[in-house]
């Protein structure tokens, strides 16, 4: 499962809590206010990437929602409070399962803490299948390169000793099809681990049979003809999401009664907020809150919506922040102005609070999804060069000439792959070497794409003996990685050149440092990581 953060922690505990105010209340405002938080609660587990989660929240919307109709008294029955107290208990239950031991492993690692566990994270990964089938093992073997452990069940198996894993995989027996057994097999398994991903290979492209596997418990079913690569990079992008912030507004409103009711509302969907009724304070408050989107009332003491908004994008930074309007005016030309002078969105007060929510959620994902793209290699998905440079630079400065190793990674003989095999097994060996550098490093590591078949990776608090270790035993597994083209599989190597603080002065020193000892891994015979002398750092004559 997921790391489980203590942000999605506290969105659960906040439907608890208005679950456990309804119950104290029994009035219908006091229920209303609870469903519109599983919404929020529902899209938290969907960027988390936990879809057996999303299902019984969603089963939990669903049940809330169908105690609106007429005929139905509140407070609720006794039977009826009980299948809600019932969903929400199991999802609890679930989540905190996974927090405390998860988090502060990974506060540890990205804290810098030299831990062992912080470098490597095995996953178990159940792959149920007929004991003899010929992907079982294929499979296995590319799973554990990647830092998996694979485990296996056979079909007819009613019970597994497993630890809940992170994914299950089905094999059908037959191509393109799953038996009756084979659906029930899957629907067991889905009530043992409802937290984890289930894959479905080798289905049908008939729409009934994707739906049989869908109800059974699929999340993901995978058509017959797609290879196990393709299952393997799912299943890493699975692992490398990212625990994505809690949305972050500014609202900018001069009413008190209008600040509280917007945040309330966002709050109620799983939105921070913060507010300032001067908008003279909102180059100081942009700054240090740094929202994801402003929340702009029109007419203000002192100057418009407009004017603010106008002055806001004279500043290279929030020139794509989303600013929203928020106001009484219903004149058309007045809106279009307002948005031409540099507003995203016009709301008209009073401002319904799930149209509010949608609103921020959308202009908020586009506004991520365009600062992820222009950050990040769309081969990869690892930072691109400019951004690598970047978080190099606040690496360098955060060390203070303490312990950090920078290392540059190049592909060995790279073209001839290109050459021999084509362009797209050449792509996949990069992608292969980007999801082992993420699958081994920690999070707080910076691993980016530096250009071509390059790579640059930086290890804060980590000195170069550590880092030469680690960056060895990669080194070992990427050369034993299959790689697969039209013929069979390939195998491939890379050399790396490492540069540690204290040392070098500056990052850019420290980057060529790098460099230099990777060139010296090339002329040395290549697959081999090596080691860059330190250069004494002067010192300011008294």
């Amino acid at each position: 499962m997921p790391t489980v953060s203590n942000a999605l922690i506290a969105v659960a505990e906040a439907v608890e809590r208005r679950w456990q105010g309804y119950l104290a209340r029994g009035v219908i405002d006091a229920f209303v206010e609870f469903t519109l938080s599983l919404n929020g609660l529902t899209e938290h587990l969907a960027r988390q990437q936990m879809p057996g989660l999303v299902r019984a929240s969603q089963e939990l919307e669903n049940t809330a929602l169908s105690l609106f109709g007429a005929g139905v008294n509140h407070p609720l029955s006794v039977e009826r409070s009980g299948v809600i107290a019932r969903q929400l208990g199991a999802i609890l239950r679930e989540l905190r399962r996974h927090e405390l031991p998860a988090v502060a492993s990974r506060r540890g690692a990205d804290g810098g803490a030299a831990v062992e566990g912080a470098w490597s994270r095995p996953r178990q990964i159940l792959i149920v299948s007929s004991r003899d089938h010929p992907w079982r093992a294929s499979l296995a073997e590319q799973l554990e390169f990647f830092g998996f452990v694979p485990c296996g069940m056979q079909w007819e198996e009613s019970q597994t000793e497993l630890n809940i894993p992170l994914a299950v995989v089905f094999i059908p027996d037959a191509e393109g099809s799953y038996e009756a057994e084979a659906v029930a097999t899957i629907r067991l398994l889905r009530s043992e681990f409802p937290a984890s991903s289930f894959y479905c290979l080798s289905v049908s492209a008939e729409l009934q049979s994707i739906i049989d596997l869908q109800r059974a418990g699929a999340d993901f079913c995978i058509p017959v003809g797609e290879k196990l690569n393709d299952l393997v990079s799912r299943i890493l992008d699975l692992v490398q999401a990212r625990e994505q912030q809690v949305p972050r507004v500014l609202v900018v409103e001069d009413s008190a009664t209008a600040i509280a009711h917007i945040r309330r509302s966002l709050s109620q969907h799983g939105i921070d907020s913060e507010a300032i009724g001067d908008p003279r304070a909102l180059l100081e408050a942009t700054a240090r809150y740094r929202p994801d989107l402003v929340l702009m009332d029109m007419y203000m003491p002192y100057c418009t919506g407009v004017e603010v908004t106008r002055a806001l994008r004279q500043l290279r930074e929030y020139q794509s922040l989303p600013v929203v309007y928020l106001s009484s005016e219903t004149d058309i030309v007045q809106q279009v102005e307002a948005l031409r002078l540099g507003g995203d969105q016009f709301l008209t007060k009073p401002v319904n609070p799930v149209v509010l929510a949608a609103v921020v959620k959308t202009k908020i994902e586009r506004y991520r999804e365009m600062l992820h793209s222009g950050r990040h290699d769309s081969l990869t998905g690892l930072l691109n060069h400019s951004a690598a440079k970047a978080k190099l630079d606040d690496f360098f400065r955060v060390a203070g000439g303490g312990p950090l190793t920078a290392a540059m990674i190049d592909i060995d003989r790279f073209k001839s792959i290109n050459d021999t095999y084509g362009h797209p097994v050449g792509d996949q060996v990069i992608r292969s070497l980007a999801w082992l550098l993420r699958g081994r490093l920690r999070s707080s590591d910076l691993i980016g794409r530096y250009g071509g078949e390059e790579f640059i990776v930086a290890l804060p608090g980590t000195d170069g003996g550590r880092a030469k270790e680690l960056l060895d035993r990669i080194r070992e597994d990427f050369a034993d990685l299959p790689h697969a083209h039209g013929a069979g599989t390939l195998r491939a190597t890379f050399s790396c050149g490492l540069a540690s603080v204290p040392g070098f002065r500056a990052p850019e020193a420290l980057i060529a440092a790098a460099d230099e000892a990777l060139l010296v891994a090339k002329r040395s015979g290549r697959n081999m990581v090596i080691s860059a002398v330190s250069r004494p750092v002067a010192t300011a004559s008294p």
